[in-house]
């Protein structure tokens, strides 16, 4: 079944084979100096956005398709902090630190040579799916990133990009505001569980990058914001 919200060559939407890395970004496989000099000041201002006194930050990071040979004109350049949770303070940090991503997501339009910087606060213990991994803060490779070609079938992810959007617009019809977010986790855990078992060129997360890059994941993500803010205000007495 043909989607019509998409047009045709859908996987060319969410992953692309360059044999060189953005040239925006790399010079020569390193990162230009102007761009790790402004993420850094990015990492800054995130960290001090967090306010947590002892964030036992280890690395500053850049990941997915901008630190691999695979991006488009619609991949965004993911910042990563890198930190120590203490065991005993998992239950507590995740939770607050999904939230300030979030937040500062949210609240922040930044970008690098016209792409979307996205920031995560990710546990040093957590494993990390990318094809490229690069320290920001010593300057170098951690996964250094190889040219792939990789054959993925339209039809595959067209498939799982309709079970997904389905899901999207049900969450959109919906003026609940525990139903939307429901879906928006399970279709995160859907794309994580895809990760961890057929890597980055599986369909869940080839679908899930198609849906970002067609504005649906925003769209959604809005959604869940506007009614938070329903449910915390009160109308005015008429």
């Amino acid at each position: 079944m043909y989607l019509k919200e998409f047009q045709e060559g859908i996987v060319d939407q969410a992953v692309q084979f360059h044999n060189t890395l953005n040239p925006d970004l790399w010079d020569n496989k390193r990162l230009r100096p102007e761009i790790r000099y402004k993420l850094m000041l990015i990492a800054q201002h995130f960290a001090n956005f967090i306010d947590i006194p002892k964030l036992n930050l280890r690395d500053i990071t850049i990941s997915g398709s901008n630190a691999a040979y695979t991006y488009t004109e619609h991949s965004d350049l993911d910042l990563h902090l890198i930190v120590d949770i203490p065991k005993a303070a998992e239950f507590h940090l995740k939770p607050l630190f999904d939230a300030k991503k979030n937040q500062y997501n949210y609240n922040h339009d930044i970008r690098i040579k016209g792409i979307d910087v996205e920031l995560y606060v990710q546990p040093s213990a957590d494993p990390h799916v990318s094809a490229g991994i690069y320290s920001v803060l010593d300057d170098k490779w951690i996964k250094e990133p190889k040219p792939v070609r990789v054959e993925i079938r339209d039809g595959d992810v067209e498939t799982k990009v309709e079970n997904y959007l389905n899901k999207i617009k049900r969450a959109l019809r919906s003026q609940d505001h525990q139903e939307a977010s429901k879906i928006k986790d399970e279709i995160a855990k859907l794309r994580k569980s895809g990760l961890a078992s057929t890597g980055e060129f599986g369909v869940e997360n080839i679908a899930f990058k198609v849906l970002r890059a067609q504005g649906w994941i925003d769209k959604l993500r809005q959604h869940i914001y506007d009614l938070e803010d329903m449910a915390l205000s009160l109308k005015e007495r008429k």
